[in-house]
């Protein structure tokens, strides 16, 4: 696409967003497994879009978008959660959580025990992607998301070309990343750390999307910005995941209906998530330092 105009590139890309969050609003609505997981990944980049190329589109238009679309993320982000806790645990349950315990009084009934409670807290939260997607919120974002594709609010910016523009907006998204990993580095703790490498992976998500939406430009500098950007999203993910995973497990362990033995498995399973999180860490930085290397040659 060499010659194109920035506004063609941008409307491409809305209607695979469209018809990415169509397919899996379906997967969602019909209980597949991977439903609820791809329609907040249609949603986030659609929202990560409309941010990345603002000066593209009108964001009188735009902003009401990307409102409804962070409003649907949470709701259905409780969902995903509860859905790692329990296959993160299941893994530790299968994989490593038993080793040594084989003595435990009631091993396998606290461990019955978990798998019940966890699934348990899962389907109740399954309970609000069926409320989410059936109100008339929800139905008013999908109006508002074809009203997008089918009449984008381009501004006068959208006729500039397409690879001048896309790098532009490329390297700006590169320097979000950046200031992140500035503040993840002065991070004062552990919990501080954490909570800086999870803004650290949003932003290199976002940069990850907006490379995508210049992969028609086959530019192979975007393209490999785009391949340590995703790196990172992984790596920075699995280390929130199992900060999250901890969390449920030290909030479990707190429950006294639990029982003594679930208790004591769990403290087991932190230990094992806690030497597996530093770990994470450190391929986190890893990552972070390859898409840093790539950002200064663009």
């Amino acid at each position: 696409m060499p010659s194109a105009s920035v506004g063609t590139l941008v409307r491409q890309r809305l209607a695979e967003l469209r018809d990415a969050l169509r397919a899996a609003e379906a997967a969602a609505r019909g209980g597949e497994e991977s439903g609820v997981h791809d329609l907040r990944v249609a949603m986030r980049r659609l929202r990560s879009l409309l941010a990345t190329f603002r000066p593209v589109l009108d964001p009188s238009v735009t902003e009401p978008v990307r409102t409804e679309l962070e409003h649907a993320l949470r709701e259905l982000g409780q969902s995903r959660d509860a859905e790692v806790a329990v296959e993160t645990v299941d893994r530790l349950l299968d994989d490593t959580g038993l080793d040594g315990l084989d003595g435990l009084d009631g091993l396998d009934e606290a461990v019955v025990g978990l798998r019940a409670r966890l699934r348990l807290d899962a389907s109740a939260t399954g309970d609000d992607v069926v409320e989410t997607l059936g109100s008339t919120r929800w139905a008013a974002l999908v109006v508002l998301v074809e009203e997008l594709v089918s009449h984008p609010p381009l501004t006068e910016k959208a006729r500039g070309d397409a690879r001048s523009v896309a790098r532009k907006r490329v390297r700006r998204e590169g320097r979000r990343v950046s200031d992140r990993v500035v503040a993840a580095r002065g991070a004062a703790g552990p919990d501080e750390l954490a909570a800086r490498l999870h803004e650290v992976r949003t932003a290199a998500r976002r940069l990850r999307y907006a490379t995508e939406t210049a992969a028609p430009l086959e530019d192979k500098r975007i393209h490999r910005i785009g391949s340590r950007a995703k790196a990172v999203q992984s790596t920075a993910g699995l280390h929130h995941d199992a900060v999250v995973t901890r969390a449920t497990l030290r909030h479990l362990a707190l429950d006294e209906a639990v029982g003594e033995g679930a208790a004591f498995l769990l403290g087991h399973l932190d230990a094992d998530e806690q030497r597996a999180l530093m770990l994470l860490e450190k391929e986190a930085w890893s990552a972070i330092e390859e898409l840093e290397e790539q950002l200064r040659r663009l």
